[in-house]
Formats: C-alpha cells, structure tokens, sequence
C-alpha cells in the first residue's frame, strides 16, 4: 500500500545516507509530527465514484508539477517524519528518523544534505571534524557525499515519488466517500481495509490526506505551485577533507 512503499523510501534514504556519514543504526527517539484533521462541513458536489478514486488520484497528480508532502509515518517501530518541497526539477526539506535530523536539497542532479547536530552526534564524528561539518552542507558530487543521489532521488523527484506512492492506490478497494473539509477546502474521504484517503472533492482530485490508525498519516498540499529552491551558500558547503 502507499503507506508501505513511502515508509520503505524514506527508510532507505535515511539509512544510505547514515551510511554515508558513518552513522550508527540505533539513533535517538523522534519528536512527534502533527497533521491537521479533516472536519464535517459538507464539499460541493460532483462526488467522486469509489471505483474511481486511485484512478482519479493520479490523474491529477500527471496534471500537475509539483506538491508540498507532511506527515509522520511508522514502518517496523522506526518513526518517519517527513517535510518536503517537490518541483519538476528540484525539492527541498527535512526527513527525521528516529530522531536522526537531514536536511536535504535537489537541484537538477546534484543532491545535497546537511550535517545538522544530531547527524554529526550519531555519526560520532571527532570533535574537530565536528566543528567543520556541523551546519555544512555536502554535495552528491563530493568523495564524502558519495551514494546520496541513489538513496534520495526517488523521493526527492515529483514524477517518481508520486508514481511510486500514489500509483499503488489504484490498487485499493475503497467505501463511497463521505464529506468534509481539509485545510478549509472542500473534500472526500474514502474508507479502504488499508486506511483513508482524503481527496479535493471538485476535479483535479488531488490527494490531500492519507492516513492509517497505527502507522500514522501524510497531508499533500500546494499542488501544482513550484516554489523556488536555491543552491546553498558557498559559505554554507562544506570544503574540508572528501569535499
């Protein structure tokens, strides 16, 4: 289910880029995320079919160019906090494991990440290195940041993150949908054995919401409005050794 194939992203990711950095396998607790609730305010018709909601989902997902993805996510006792910009061509954000903080950039083919307190912490980095690598940013295209581009470009990318994680909600049965509002906008939502799914209730029918009681939930929003994402600072890029 979608859930699963983003848990699955993101675990990846995160744990590549430990790697990357040295850093252990049991970092610290996570702090907790927060994702709005839908209330009970009846959304303009036309309603959407249930046998058409994955279907309908990506349809308006093709139609656009970029979405702003939050939430939190559980997968085999790890806690998955996302934040994250997506544009054709670029994203920027925050991905949280267990605590473990990345800050992360895409500009074209170059990735980038920062080494925030906690990464340097479990990465147990020398004191003297720490001072150099703490804040920095690193690039995919350094000796140190080696293995970046392959652990984040299938989520860091519109295309593949919304195909590979929306793509798999055609494969849900869903209930008929009931009326609501998200964010102050008219919307659905739809019951499926795996969770629900919140979506614009007028077309495009973007995916807003989708959320599973024991794994947690991941709100979409800004769809189709790119935002401007930038390369770091020169300042702010690491030069020490491996860079």
């Amino acid at each position: 289910m979608p859930r699963l194939r983003l848990a699955a992203l993101l675990t990846a990711g995160s744990l590549a880029l430990a790697g990357c950095s040295g850093t252990p396998s049991t970092p610290a607790p996570a702090a907790a995320g927060s994702t709005t609730p839908a209330s009970s305010t009846a959304p303009a018709t036309p309603a959407l079919d249930a046998a058409k909601v994955g279907a309908a989902i990506n349809d308006a997902a093709k139609q656009a160019t970029a979405v702003h993805v939050k939430g939190t996510m559980t997968q085999e006792g790890s806690a998955l906090n996302l934040d994250l910009q997506l544009n054709p061509d670029s994203a920027s954000g925050t991905v949280v494991k267990d605590g473990l903080e990345i800050p992360v950039l895409r500009i074209g083919d170059k990735y980038y990440f920062k080494f925030s307190d906690s990464l340097v912490k479990q990465a147990g980095v020398p004191a003297s290195a720490a001072k150099q690598l703490t804040g920095k940013w690193v690039s995919s295209k350094a000796k140190i940041g080696e293995g970046i581009a392959d652990a984040f470009k299938m989520f860091l990318d519109y295309k593949s993150f919304t195909e590979g994680t929306l793509g798999e909600m055609q494969k849900s049965t869903f209930k008929p949908g009931e009326p609501t509002t998200l964010a102050g906008a008219p919307a659905l939502t739809f019951t499926s054995p795996d969770g629900t799914a919140t979506v614009a209730a007028t077309e495009p029918h973007y995916l807003l919401r989708m959320a599973d009681p024991k794994q947690g939930a991941m709100e979409f929003s800004d769809w189709n409005k790119p935002a401007t994402v930038s390369e770091p600072p020169a300042a702010e890029i690491y030069s020490g050794p491996g860079s």
